[in-house]
């Protein structure tokens, strides 16, 4: 199956249908072992994780035979266990821009890898605009269009919804390995980096301008994908899931992720959600389905990766004919950074689609994205800056004095303040019966706002912008840095 990889195809977008597992009638993949393989995921230029031991793995149907490995000046080797696959195990070593070869051989097979570099590996996970091609992105950064370079210091790695969604023998069972045996590590050339995640190469190009270690990034997203089907199937059932949208549930796991695990890497940058945003009782699950769903995958993969989540940008008013719940899932995306360990939040409801953009959905603004992603990564991970500057103001907590609510925040990075000098914007309550209600507010220290409440009313949360479309007219609270702060949605405590 040969795929077609264009400019003009455009992004899936998320379904509202119900995919039971049974729907999808296919014949399982065969499992018979070949004479010889190692794993798709290995190939010339690609770039293995640095400081830990590196596994590589493949499969043989010859039973005992000895499979040898020389990376540089290292030898190992291994047999081919009973069920027909063998894991080569290199020790850990330093970061290194100077090109090695590696060799994988038997007597039934062998492979040669060259310009093999060692430094960190990223994945980019999540749904279309994790996916978005690089390449309509180009217009906001015509520097970065001309200086498209093979010798920049970091590799790709493509996987696609589109040829996913075809692999119908892959959506019942993990696949055993990369689905497309034409998907290869690839230099960040203009063909290759035109057609990759833009968040993954800006991010990439960033975080190598800043670190002297070479970079690869592994694309694992899906166009329109539910969480639910990027999850494993067991995974699904025990949240209560067993109907998919854009295929069955654990489909999009099965195709993408599945055939990578082994796979050594330093963090996960994520962006995902605008499916739950399509039904409330979705949105309202989505902290503790996406702190299932990362603590599933630490688990599968054997390590704890940082985890460096996206809160879901604004999609200007066609948002509520698609995804009406979207600011739900906004709230719980900040929820879950409580929930979920060594993870990471960045605010991107400022940067979505403008008026003159072609599409709506899917914003060419992921440059400022990156940045963000990448300066928290810097001091997350590396210890580059610090994480109040790299951070948006997170809130704390909400509580009543008298008839204001006090909230504080953290990460202020030398005080709060609006992104436009004017009142700050974009607050409301919650009443008992579910309705928002706008109110003023003020800024009353560098951490704290003061929200008027209304008289006489029985309020159950304070709100920032919490709508469907919140640019930052819709919710102007800045901290020092000049980053928006989140869209949040706090219980109010007695004071």
């Amino acid at each position: 199956m040969k795929e077609l990889i264009t400019a003009e195809r455009a992004p899936a977008m998320p379904q509202r249908n119900s995919i039971p597992e049974a729907a999808v009638k296919t014949e399982k993949a065969p499992l018979c072992l070949p004479e010889w393989k190692v794993a798709g995921i290995f190939s010339s230029h690609m770039v293995l994780q640095r400081e830990r031991p590196v596994t590589v793995w493949g499969w043989s149907r010859h039973i005992g035979a000895v499979v040898t490995g020389v990376w540089g000046e290292e030898t190992v080797s291994a047999a081919v266990d009973e069920t027909g696959r063998f894991e080569l195990v290199f020790q850990p070593r330093a970061a290194s821009f100077a090109p090695s070869r590696m060799t994988v051989a038997s007597a039934y097979g062998s492979d040669t890898f060259e310009d093999v570099l060692s430094g960190d590996v990223w994945v980019v996970g999540g749904q279309s605009n994790a996916e978005l091609a690089l390449e309509p992105c180009l217009g906001d950064t015509p520097e970065i269009a001309q200086t498209l370079r093979e010798d920049h210091p970091f590799r790709l790695f493509t996987q696609t919804q589109a040829y996913a969604v075809e692999c119908k023998q892959f959506y019942h069972e993990p696949a055993r390995d990369v689905i497309n045996p034409e998907w290869r590590w690839q230099r960040p050339g203009p063909e290759a980096a035109k057609s990759f995640s833009a968040i993954g190469y800006y991010f990439a190009r960033l975080l190598t301008e800043h670190v002297p270690v070479p970079v690869g990034v592994v694309m694992m997203c899906a166009g329109g994908a539910c969480l639910r089907e990027l999850m494993p199937l067991e995974l699904a059932h025990e949240r209560g899931y067993t109907e998919g949208a854009n295929m069955p549930v654990g489909g999009y796991y099965n195709t993408l992720i599945a055939p990578l695990l082994g796979l050594q890497f330093k963090g996960q940058l994520f962006f995902q959600g605008e499916s739950e945003g399509i039904w409330k009782e979705m949105a309202l699950a989505y902290d503790g389905d996406l702190a299932a769903f990362v603590a599933d995958e630490r688990q599968r993969f054997g390590f704890n990766f940082s985890f460096y989540n996206v809160q879901l940008s604004s999609y200007r008013e066609e948002c509520d004919a698609h995804f009406q719940h979207l600011y739900w899932v906004r709230s719980r995306q900040l929820m879950a950074l409580e929930q979920i360990p060594n993870s990471y939040l960045a605010v991107s409801r400022d940067l979505g689609s403008r008026p003159e953009d072609a599409d709506f959905a899917h914003s060419p603004h992921k440059y400022p994205l990156a940045q963000r992603l990448a300066a928290l990564a810097l001091a997350g991970d590396y210890g580059v800056g610090g994480l109040e500057a790299a951070y948006s103001p997170l809130p704390l907590s909400a509580v009543r004095r008298g008839g204001e609510a006090v909230v504080t925040f953290r990460c202020v990075n030398g005080g709060l303040s609006t992104l436009d000098a004017a009142p700050p914007a974009g607050f409301s309550v919650l009443d008992a019966a579910g309705a928002q209600i706008p109110v003023q507010a003020r800024i009353t220290a560098s951490d704290t706002v003061c929200v008027q409440l209304p008289e006489g009313m029985d309020i159950a949360e304070v709100h920032f912008a919490m709508t469907n479309m919140a640019y930052a007219a819709q919710g102007n609270l800045c901290g020092g840095s000049g980053l928006p702060a989140p869209a949040f949605a706090l219980p109010l405590q007695n004071g």
